[in-house]
């Protein structure tokens, strides 16, 4: 394994892609050599046997691909993409009395990838939406599109333990059903990264190794403990390859001086070698409306903010359609007739369960919570990501590239199902101590660092309806009532949510004799979502130079290009037409046009790509309803900094108030009600330690503190200069609590306090909490949120 490392370490830098690829040959025509010149005839005959059959099998996988490749970019340009119809025209529909074949409700992932499979299999299809398309999990992932190396990792394990050894049938049935879940993860992570290149990208993702041997050892597993030293690591990611068919490009090894060349935020001195695999990334809040629109394109009629009510039976007790609310939209609300009901809730199935089966409904869904944290773009390179698969919890810990900053993530806690759920400041704080366990001492991850942070609930589901209670899945549950004929989708990852639909729209058929004879065979493995066909701007379709085609076209500063073409794919057209003309100037530089940006101010320092007329799109396109969805999940610059969406949240209202007619009261209170909303779901840089468990903080945000305080710049902190700090910043001690302070602090009782004095009494210190909180308000120089312009 050393050889391996070193070895690949001699290429020189260029492209991680290609020289994955050329040192993986180079490496196994090495070692190829060495044996066939130490080993006998006969077993030069074996070995090269061997490895012409490997060849074979990884040529055999390559020609298969290329070729598959070729089909699928035919079928993306022969694709007609279609007008959607405006969310006016839906209402208008769902208020008609039209009887529908399914109704979903629910428009996350799964509902929404319900609505398109049984459109797209012929059926009549409504979805309905109690807040906005992903306002829940759906936007709230790791974006990551992968296909459970974990999950395959722990089947193994247990397929080889010593407790195997007692119940090899129990063992072999258990590992088969995890082999089946991870297969069928390599199709759909397949299909997305092939069918819709728009929205989707392989990400390769490192995973440092900073020691020969591990312990405790990965997994509870004593072998795994030997992993580094024995390469195998690096041969099981090479199994995930051949899993994948080499459709993703080739894992790799990576030396430690390699890592600090290509990944200097690492700490590669400490490295033993780094391996590297790949997986899909997305956005998955757009990935959920393009599979939401896709099904209105074919014919769906979907409308968000629509709260289902009340679920309508008929006389022998059978679900028949449900009664929606539409709030402001719709003062009476709606009434929609359906053959056959379809829950998609994901953690909030339970509750949709009691609209038809009662209060006292047995829960079936555990909930998950997962925090996760962006960090500037300085922390990571723009070209891979990291995995730490050995956190102090035992869960995974991703840090990757992701729309220009750097993705952290996820915790995995017990919680309860919450739209809204604050994000918890202990789990903030973790995760900023876990993911400095792998970067350089040069860095200090501050809390200040934080642009936003955001909590997602995952459900783990059981089958009320089943016979074998025994244990919540990881995969997927599809469960149908046998009383009022109501199936929900539930569990699952971002990954499957195609199949999570086939599965269940196979069982509502199933069971009912006319949409069985109605409904053809699945067709979504085969259809691109919206975005790859053609269009009248692009009629070939989606190209892998669109943005350069884009750019070109309307001047455009590249970096907005791409952007516009990886969420829009060829409809960046239609976003451009919705532009103020009378706005576009000049740039500076002379060599494009200067279309105006939604965080115009800082535009040129912070590399937000998003358009003004990305709101109007928003709203005449893609059924945006309030500012939340314009800055949460139609940009997605909540997610990326919580500030930024705040201090320009009043010129969205601005341009949503002249597309939608609002009066000035009905802006205002959209506004407040944002306001209120983004404060709720999203923290920022400064911490809100309400309810926190933990005292401790970031020790580059302690030394921040005292370098304020350190009015001198001596080093120490005395009694004077702390008053003196403290007036000066505007919180002035009394003498009581400066008498206090400086007792806890001065530990030596020498009348001088050095740093780690200072850094102990603040992490531990739960009697001066006033003086915490006035201490640190004094830093942040206040807490008013500024204009723009200021």
């Amino acid at each position: 394994m050393p050889y391996v490392a070193s070895f690949c370490s001699s290429h020189p830098a260029s492209d991680t892609y290609s020289i994955s690829r050329s040192c993986a040959r180079s490496v196994t025509d090495e070692i190829a050599i060495k044996l066939l010149t130490s080993y006998s005839s006969s077993a030069r005959l074996a070995t090269t046997g061997i490895v012409g059959a490997g060849a074979a099998t990884v040529f055999g996988f390559s020609y298969n691909s290329e070729k598959r490749r070729q089909e699928i970019e035919k079928r993306i340009r022969s694709v007609e993409e279609k007008p959607v119809p405006t969310r006016a025209q839906q209402i208008e529909r769902l208020a008609a009395g039209e009887e529908f074949d399914i109704l979903v409700v629910g428009g996350g992932a799964t509902g929404a990838g319900v609505a398109l499979e049984a459109q797209l299999r012929g059926l009549k299809v409504a979805c309905v939406e109690q807040e906005d398309f992903a306002s829940g999990t759906s936007s709230k992932s790791t974006k990551l599109l992968w296909a459970g190396s974990r999950y395959l990792v722990k089947g193994l394990v247990k397929l080889f333990s010593p407790a195997s050894i007692s119940s090899p049938a129990a063992a072999w049935n258990e590992f088969a059903g995890t082999w089946h879940m991870v297969l069928g993860c390599f199709r759909e992570r397949t299909y997305m990264l092939t069918m819709n290149p728009h929205i989707t990208n392989w990400v390769p993702i490192a995973v440092p190794l900073d020691k020969w041997i591990i312990w405790p050892p990965p997994f509870d597993y004593p072998p795994a403990a030997l992993g580094p030293c024995t390469g195998l690591f690096v041969v099981f990611f090479k199994f995930y390859d051949l899993l994948g068919r080499y459709v993703a490009p080739s894992s790799f090894v990576m030396s430690s001086e390699r890592a600090r060349a290509d990944f200097p935020q690492m700490d590669g001195k400490r490295m033993k070698y780094v391996s590297v695999f790949y997986e899909g990334e997305h956005n998955d809040a757009r990935t959920n409306l393009c599979i939401a629109f896709t099904a209105a394109m074919h014919g769906a009629a979907i409308a968000n903010y629509a709260k289902v009510e009340r679920i309508l039976f008929d006389e022998k007790g059978v679900a028949c359609g449900a009664e929606a609310s539409m709030g402001i939209d719709c003062a009476e609300g709606l009434t929609s007739e359906a053959k056959k009901i379809v829950y998609c809730g994901g953690p909030f199935t339970d509750g949709l369960r009691q609209l038809s089966e009662g209060k006292d409904v047995k829960p079936m869904v555990n909930a998950s919570g997962g925090t996760h944290i962006v960090l500037p773009p300085y922390y990571c390179p723009r070209h891979i990501g990291m995995v730490d698969m050995m956190t102090s919890r035992g869960s995974f810990l991703f840090f990757l590239p992701w729309e220009g900053y750097t993705l952290v993530g996820t915790t995995d806690v017990k919680t309860m199902p919450d739209l809204h759920h604050q994000v918890p400041e202990d789990e903030i704080q973790y995760l900023i101590n876990e993911c400095e366990k792998y970067l350089s001492p040069s860095l200090r991850v501050r809390r200040r660092d934080v642009m936003s942070a955001w909590y997602g609930i995952r459900p783990l589901c059981g089958d009320p309806n089943a016979k074998d209670q025994s244990s919540a899945s990881r995969d997927h549950v599809v469960s149908h009532h046998p009383t009022n004929g109501i199936t929900f989708v539930s569990g699952g990852k971002w990954t499957t949510w195609r199949e999570m639909a086939e599965d269940g729209v196979d069982q509502v058929v199933e069971g009912h004799p006319e949409l069985k004879k109605k409904a053809g065979p699945s067709k979504t493995l085969e259809t691109p979502l919206l975005g790859t066909g053609k269009t009248d701007l692009f009629p070939e379709g989606y190209h892998e130079n669109l943005a350069v085609t884009l750019s070109q076209k309307y001047d455009l500063a590249f970096d907005v290009a791409q952007h516009l073409v990886r969420n829009y794919g060829t409809r960046a057209g239609q976003v451009l037409d919705m532009v103020d003309q009378d706005t576009v100037k000049g740039s500076r530089s002379g060599l494009y046009k200067h279309y105006r940006r939604l965080y115009e101010g800082a535009a040129a320092t912070t590399g937000y790509p998003y358009l003004e007329a990305e709101v109007r799109y928003a709203v005449n396109h893609e059924y945006a309803v309030t500012p939340a969805d314009v800055l949460a999940r139609r940009t997605r610059l909540a997610f990326l900094n919580s500030t930024a969406a705040r201090l320009c949240l009043p010129r969205v209202v601005e341009i949503m108030a002249e597309c939608l007619g609002w009066s000035p009261e009905r802006a205002l209170m959209e506004h407040e009600q944002a306001e209120q909303l983004l404060a709720r779901d999203f923290a920022g840089p400064v911490p809100d330690k309400k309810g926190a468990l933990l005292r401790s903080a970031c020790t580059a945000d302690v030394k921040d503190v005292f370098d304020h305080i350190d009015a001198e710049q001596k080093g120490t902190l005395t009694k004077a200069g702390i008053a003196k700090a403290a007036a000066e910043l505007g919180f002035p001690l009394s003498q009581d609590e400066l008498q206090k302070a400086v007792s806890e602090m001065d530990t030596d009782k020498n009348g001088e306090v050095h740093f780690p004095e200072f850094l102990a009494w603040w992490n531990s210190s739960e009697k001066s909490q006033g003086v915490h909180q006035k201490i640190f308000m004094g830093t942040r120089r206040g807490s008013r949120w500024k204009t723009i312009e200021e």
